[in-house]
């Protein structure tokens, strides 16, 4: 009974800490072209960024209360034909996290965004997709919808725990804040501005989401790059 006791609490040990041991993630090469959904014509200059997001396992005996990580993200814009491409990557990190394929997120000024899951069903390890398709309609909406749509659909999802790799999603933050700030006419809409600068300075500088003292950073960053 004793030896029981011992082997069931080396388990429970072991289970707790599986995340905080070194192992490989990774993601494979991604390469495709953004069309017109209307003409069917390339459209150049496409932010296309992808953010790796996984529930932290070990998740418990009841499966609750897990938490949603994004632990690497990678961002690229399309060329004159509507091309392009992202590396493969491959780092060493504690995080217990399922290694998977990514979520895409698509944006470009005058189009809707779009946020695109390239996994469906049961999780699977990464494989390379090179032949990645996506077709962006044209936004017709009021400058309302069209700052829910850039909030709710793009800033919001950065990649915290994502290192220096959140760093390739700033360029498309900043874009995003830039039309934000064009159209923005009312308080919200100027604080939904604020908030986005904020995301995006976060995502330049790479911050990490527990560390202290970085409001004012971020703030002195946006301050002199966001305006």
């Amino acid at each position: 009974m004793k030896m029981l006791l011992v082997c069931g609490a080396l388990f429970l040990l072991a289970l707790a800490s599986c995340g905080s041991m070194p192992h490989v993630l990774y993601g494979k090469r991604i390469a495709g072209q953004v069309v017109d959904a209307g003409t069917g014509q390339p459209i150049p200059g496409v932010h296309v960024a992808y953010v790796w997001e996984s529930t932290v396992i070990p998740r418990g005996f009841t499966g609750h209360n897990s938490q949603t990580i994004c632990y690497h993200a990678a961002a690229a814009m399309t060329d004159a034909t509507g091309h392009f491409q992202i590396e493969p990557w491959r780092e060493w990190s504690t995080y217990g996290v399922e290694v998977a394929d990514p979520n895409a997120l698509v944006y470009a000024r005058d189009y809707q965004p779009r946020q695109i899951s390239l996994h469906e069903g049961p999780i699977e390890p990464p494989r390379e997709r090179l032949h990645e398709h996506y077709e962006l309609k044209r936004f017709s909406g009021t400058v309302d919808e069209r700052m829910h749509s850039l909030f709710w659909n793009l800033a919001n999802r950065g990649c915290h725990n994502g290192k220096d790799s959140q760093k390739t999603l700033y360029p498309m933050l900043k874009e995003i804040h830039a039309e934000a700030r064009s159209i923005a006419r009312t308080d919200e809409e100027r604080a939904t501005v604020s908030i986005i600068a904020k995301l995006a300075g976060k995502a330049a500088l790479a911050i990490d989401p527990i560390a202290a003292g970085q409001d004012a950073q971020v703030d002195a960053f946006t301050e002199q790059n966001l305006k």
